[in-house]
């Protein structure tokens, strides 16, 4: 792996004179089936990760359980293990992609879920939303999911997770394609850096 691949040299053209600021974060791609999370450290405008996890959830099969029960202890599932990293990280800055709407109930079931999520967040998040994503990353908005994963893939060295069938990266490695939640909060963290919520914080550490 090539150095580019561990350290993310963000260009933030408001605080470059600011390199000696560093900072914990955590970066969170969230949805109801499956959050991605990446943590880490940014050091001199450069992104370190030193992990990350994806919370995935499904339906419960069991006829006997109600529905608003078990989308229920889905959400509390991952907020406690959200919860469990955050304390443990003690970020002092978080990353997340706000949600979409949706025209259909799951997705609305969703919608709502994440944004209660966004709202429990201490310190409060820096919100990015997928066109923002796509934009300060691939810089195309209709960017594939493989656009993405290949993104990151690059300039990020993470445990991905590896597969038979799924997206082939330049170097023969074939990643699953659940690694799409991991690589856009790994992307959602890049976004992140360019708001002026970012600039305005930096300054004040």
């Amino acid at each position: 792996m090539n150095c580019q691949k561990q350290n993310v040299e963000m260009v933030v053209t408001e605080v470059q004179e600011l390199n000696d600021i560093t900072m914990r974060f955590v970066s969170i791609d969230p949805s109801l089936t499956h959050t991605g999370i990446v943590w880490g450290e940014i050091e001199n405008n450069k992104i370190h990760t030193d992990g990350m996890m994806l919370l995935e959830t499904e339906k419960t099969k069991n006829k006997q359980v109600r529905a608003s029960s078990d989308t229920i202890d889905r959400c509390r599932y991952t907020y406690n293990n959200l919860m469990n990293i955050i304390n443990n990280i003690r970020p002092q800055v978080i990353f997340v992609e706000t949600p979409s709407g949706s025209q259909s109930s799951d997705g609305m079931k969703s919608y709502g879920a994440v944004c209660q999520l966004i709202a429990t967040l201490n310190p409060i998040p820096i919100e990015v939303t997928p066109m923002e994503v796509k934009m300060a990353t691939v810089g195309n908005k209709t960017a594939s999911k493989q656009d993405m994963i290949k993104w990151a893939y690059d300039r990020f060295e993470i445990n991905w997770f590896k597969s038979t069938k799924g997206f082939k990266m330049h170097d023969g490695e074939v990643l699953a394609h659940k690694n799409e939640h991991i690589a856009d909060a790994c992307c959602i963290a890049v976004a992140g850096m360019q708001t002026r919520q970012y600039n305005q914080l930096v300054h004040i550490l």
